[in-house]
């Protein structure tokens, strides 16, 4: 692990609080995370929000597609109650407020925003309203939609774009590692030769998920550039015992 490796709280808090709601933003902000990593997808009408699935059956107490709501029906289900019934009543959130919730805590906070659909649309909203929030001044878009990140990468070549290797992805067009400037392995198959591979290519590696001691002993081996983990809780007070 590098003495710099940065820790991602994936989709926030979620170990302890409902994924990819303010209040797991607000929570991994404030225990001292160094990155966040969210979700987006349309309503839809058209609205940006963050969730993970394309069905809201996990998450809530609804059932469908998330793009087959409105973003007033959507805002009508909960996004807590299967965590815990202490969450009952949360909302999915809105891109932008999921930014203005994170800025309120750490104004220079790290983001990782995954675009789940293809859908044009979608991406040009999403990097519309992170622009205009100064996203990329710190921080990075990310897919498995390989499409959507050579659309980016046309639409402007300065945003920093993370993949996955050739092995997660469905067809993946040929050379598409030189548009990834960071990539992301499963902490149970990276391998140091595997991440000196993408040094050397200039790509910058993470490691997922890294939720409890083994794993955080695995990745002190690696060579990586940053770990995500699900559980802030526990890896950050191991990796300050390293500091």
């Amino acid at each position: 692990m590098k003495k710099d490796c940065v820790v991602v709280g994936h989709r926030g808090f979620r170990s302890l609080y409902p994924e990819n709601t303010l209040i797991s933003f607000r929570k991994a902000a404030e225990i001292g995370v160094d990155a966040i990593e969210f979700d987006v997808h349309p309503t839809k009408d058209r609205q940006i929000v963050v969730t993970h699935d394309f069905t809201v059956d996990r998450c809530s107490n609804g059932t469908g597609n998330v793009h087959d709501f409105t973003f007033d029906e959507i805002r009508k289900l909960d996004f807590g109650i299967k965590k815990d019934v202490s969450f009952a009543g949360t909302q999915v959130p809105t891109l932008e407020e999921v930014l203005d919730c994170i800025y309120s805590v750490n104004p220079n906070m790290y983001l990782l925003v995954e675009i789940k659909e293809d859908d044009d649309e979608c991406t040009k909203q999403t990097l519309e309203i992170c622009k205009k929030y100064n996203v990329f001044k710190n921080g990075l878009l990310l897919s498995f939609v390989t499409s959507q990140l050579q659309l980016v990468k046309k639409l402007d070549p300065t945003i920093y774009l993370q993949g996955f290797p050739y092995r997660y992805l469905d067809d993946p067009p040929a050379k598409l590692y030189g548009i990834y400037n960071k990539t992301c392995i499963w902490t149970e198959e990276a391998t140091n030769a595997e991440i000196q591979d993408f040094h050397d290519q200039g790509i910058a590696v993470d490691i997922c998920a890294v939720d409890n001691e083994q794993q955080f002993q695995k990745a002190l081996t690696l060579d990586c550039d940053s770990i995500t983990t699900n559980c802030p809780d526990l890896i950050l007070p191991m990796m300050r015992k390293l500091s």
